[in-house]
């Protein structure tokens, strides 16, 4: 008893480390405070799966302890714990060896993360999917284990059943050695069909019937067995979990389990217990390493991932889509005529209609607080209505039979980026539904016609989620730079799946992030060293800022040592462990491990378009999701690419850099929402876009913005027998959503993307900044439909999907 006690003691005092100072969107100047001491938080988690793995009892102890935390945390409505705790609970419950019914453990937790689904977005469904996960553990014990292997392992025998991927793509210029060596390990480190076939069925007899039959001597029993033989044996007893999953009655559905492994253990004549404490005791059975791929990864585009394909052919059509399936792929359906009525309900009816329709509709949405998401589905767009006429009702149902629900996105107002004018945007906040703006034509162009947008906040690879039964993940590895190199590349892939979907059609992608800190001027990555304002994390951490859980797991990879991560770590000295099969991996592959396993939902990470204009006349349209510069800093950084070669180019700063005469306007962002249009004429030596998002408060704001930091020349000093001066120069920081920049008198300039000395583009004479968004096409046979019953408004409201990058989070961004 002394002992079990001093085992609950460390495990609570682990459990409250991993999650002390685990707090939603730290102050600018907390920050700081933050960053430094999650070096060993960051451990912590990884430390307490370490000690709970030594005695398979321990499982069970930290369940009781993360319920009792989440009891607390309910009272004391800590928002930023709720999700932890579900994830916490979720992979703890899925590696515990054996969980009691009598004790009613699962029950238990049952009625405590049941009273979370009136909480707003994500927290909700965070605990919803635990919930399910609950029910069917009841039901048929060990089956979220074996559902996750046989997935990762690709041990489905049926058409139907689904598979996972991960694969990593790797680029040595962008990775210390070490996290190439660990990926190597990672992939190397496969179990063969016979291994993960035994401790699958080992897992299912222990899980349901605990130490009645001891798990040495189900291996005894299995060991002779041929390959084939055991595939048979796994197909049974896959079958007889999934029969009691899918059974209504939880009890009917255990016992239909039991009743049926008691038939299969007398055919495999495996022996009871003795009751001998060696013989008959509970074993920690690891979860088998998924399968990964590695890729080396350079180009800016997923074509490597083709590759894939051959393995999928018989779930791909390579031909060309319809113009229906082509919608399908990029965009949803627009509203109908009364849909768009629909929308503006909100002026005249204000929030109260919308509450009572989010009560009636979903009450674990509603908390009385606009957590700003929405569901981004095709009925998103209109407001409930008590009545409707057969015709509408015919046509919500064709959408919910022909497009699934999707998850919840975190909804911003922005601007349109599509057209070529520069228009103002002003946000109107509601209850799950889009942001309803108007876009108004600034003074510079008057005589523009006012419309009313509305702004759907999407990933650009948009199709059916039930579509294909595989899914694949993606991890990419690198700072800013990579960031960018992942964004050109899905809109790459946007464009090619727009034509023919192929990767869309095979696979449901899921994209996931990992930062790591280079040194761009030492010409290699350094994970220890600081970064530089050659090499930022500015998107990591945004990531962070939305998600504490991946700030704590996944971005504190940048706190810690490359020896201490990569290095091998020992084996659990437990007798109860079964390590016979488990090679051990170094810390940073259990981080991965842990980020692609249990982050399931996407934070949406807004892209930016930028319309270039070369000297010889070349239009070109590119996309960033962090940083462009312009002139001296985009010069500068491409002659540090060089290397050594750029000690024969030297490197100026701003006093000696030469001066860009430019024609610059922008929008500025401000709280209230109005235009506020700026036009000038600047001798410039640098202009430099970054994405605003280094603070929390800039997460709060009403409208996605960009810094704009122009250095501007007040003062130059030339002469014909010496080099020019800029003698006085000013800085100049403004919040700007939209931005246009022209060279004067032939004046030329370079432009540079997200850090990438790789994608530096000489000679433009005129660069325009805005969102990266795509109309739906809807509107045009709604302009049309229009336009023959002679009914055209002169407010017709206009549908726009927001492109974003969707990076997998643990929760989501927080509201």
């Amino acid at each position: 008893m002394q002992h079990t006690s001093c085992t609950e003691d460390r495990i609570q005092h682990v459990l409250d480390r991993c999650l002390d100072g685990l707090r939603q969107s730290p102050t600018a100047t907390q920050r700081w405070d933050v960053l430094m001491c999650s070096t060993g938080q960051s451990m912590n988690r990884w430390s307490l799966e370490e000690l709970v793995k030594r005695d398979p009892e321990n499982f069970i102890i930290l369940l009781q302890q993360i319920l009792r935390k989440t009891k607390e945390v309910q009272e004391r409505c800590q928002y930023e714990l709720v999700a932890p705790l579900a994830i916490m609970f979720t992979s703890t419950l899925l590696q515990t060896p054996y969980c009691p019914p009598d004790m009613e453990l699962l029950q238990k937790a049952m009625e405590v993360f049941h009273r979370f689904l009136t909480w707003p977005e994500p927290y909700c469904s965070v605990c919803r999917n635990l919930l399910s996960t609950l029910q069917q553990e009841i039901k048929a014990p060990g089956i979220s284990f074996q559902r996750m292997v046989r997935e990762e392992q690709d041990l489905n025998t049926t058409d139907e059943s689904t598979k996972t991927m991960t694969v990593l793509l790797m680029n040595s210029s962008e990775l210390p050695p070490d996290f190439l060596s660990v990926a190597e390990q990672l992939c190397c480190s496969q179990h063969s069909e016979r291994e993960t076939f035994i401790t699958l069925i080992k897992h299912a007899f222990q899980s349901a019937l605990g130490t009645k039959y001891p798990v040495c001597s189900i291996h005894a029993a299995l060991q002779g067995k041929s390959v084939d033989e055991l595939e048979e044996i796994f197909s049974v007893v896959s079958g007889v979990s999934e029969a009691a999953a899918a059974m209504s009655d939880p009890l009917q559905g255990r016992s239909h389990m039991m009743q049926e492994l008691e038939a299969l253990r007398e055919r495999l004549s495996i022996s009871s217990s003795n009751r001998r404490h060696s013989d008959g005791m509970l074993q920690t059975l690891p979860i088998p390493t998924a399968k990964c791929l590695m890729f080396h990864w350079e180009k800016d585009n997923f074509d490597v991932l083709n590759t894939l394909l051959e393995d999928e052919a018989e779930t791909i059509t390579t031909s060309g889509p319809t113009k229906e399936d082509e919608d399908d792929t990029i965009t949803t359906i627009g509203p109908t005529k009364e849909d768009e009525d629909e929308v503006d309900l909100e002026d005249d009816e204000g929030h109260d209609t919308l509450s009572q329709a989010s009560e009636s509709y979903a009450p674990s949405f509603n908390s009385g607080m606009d957590s700003d998401f929405f569901e981004d589905s095709d009925d998103s767009i209109s407001s409930p209505k008590s009545a409707r006429s057969p015709a509408r009702l015919s046509q919500h149902l064709y959408r919910l039979l022909r497009k699934p629900k999707r998850s919840l996105y975190r909804a911003k107002s922005l601007g349109n980026a599509e057209t070529k004018d520069f228009m103002v945007v002003r946000e109107i906040r509601s209850n799950s539904l889009p942001h309803h703006v108007q876009l108004r034509s600034p003074e510079p162009f008057s005589g523009q016609t006012v419309r009313q947008v509305c702004f759907r906040r999407r990933p650009i690879l948009s199709t059916d989620e039930d579509s294909t039964s595989t899914t694949l993940r993606v991890v990419v590895f690198g700072a800013d730079r990579v960031a960018g190199k992942v964004a050109r590349a899905y809109n790459s892939l946007r464009q090619k799946e727009c034509a023919c979907p192929r990767l869309s059609k095979a696979f449901k992608l899921q994209f996931y992030f990992v930062p790591v800190k280079r040194d761009l001027a030492a010409g290699k990555t350094d994970i220890s060293r600081a970064g530089t304002e050659d090499s930022t994390n500015d998107i990591a951490h945004l990531l962070g800022m939305l998600d504490p859980w991946y700030e704590r797991n996944t971005l504190s990879l940048l706190n810690l040592p490359a020896n201490v991560v990569c290095q091998q770590t020992s084996k659990t000295e437990s007798e109860s462990y079964d390590s016979s099969y488990q090679q051990r991996l170094p810390i940073l592959a259990d981080l991965v491990l842990y980020y692609c396993r249990y982050a399931t939902r996407p934070a949406l990470i807004q892209l930016y378009q930028a319309e270039l204009t070369l000297a010889g006349g070349e239009r070109r349209t590119e996309v960033f999701v962090h940083s462009l510069e312009l002139g001296h800093t985009a010069g500068t950084r491409a002659i540090k690419a060089m290397g050594t070669a750029s000690k024969r180019f030297g490197i100026d700063g701003d006093r000696e850099a030469v001066p860009l005469q430019i024609d610059i306007m922008y929008n500025r962002v401000v709280i209230s929402g109005r235009s506020q249009w700026k036009k000038e004429t600047k001798l410039c030596t640098s202009v430099n876009l970054t994405k605003a998002c280094k603070n929390p408060e800039e997460l709060d704001s009403q409208l996605e913005c960009l810094h704009l930091s122009m250095t501007e020349v007040l003062k130059r000093q030339s002469g014909k027998s010496k080099k020019g001066y800029n003698m006085q120069l000013s800085l100049t920081d403004v919040k700007v959503d939209k931005v246009q920049i022209s060279g004067v008198a032939d004046t030329t300039f370079a432009v540079c993307l997200d850090q990438d000395e790789k994608k530096i583009l000489q000679s433009v004479v005129r660069c325009d900044i805005a969102v990266c968004s795509k109309p739906d096409s809807s509107s045009d046979w709604r302009q049309r439909r229009a336009e023959m019953s002679a009914q055209i408004q002169p407010l017709h409201p206009t549908f726009c999907n927001l492109l974003c990058l969707p990076i997998v989070t643990f929760s989501g961004a927080l509201p």
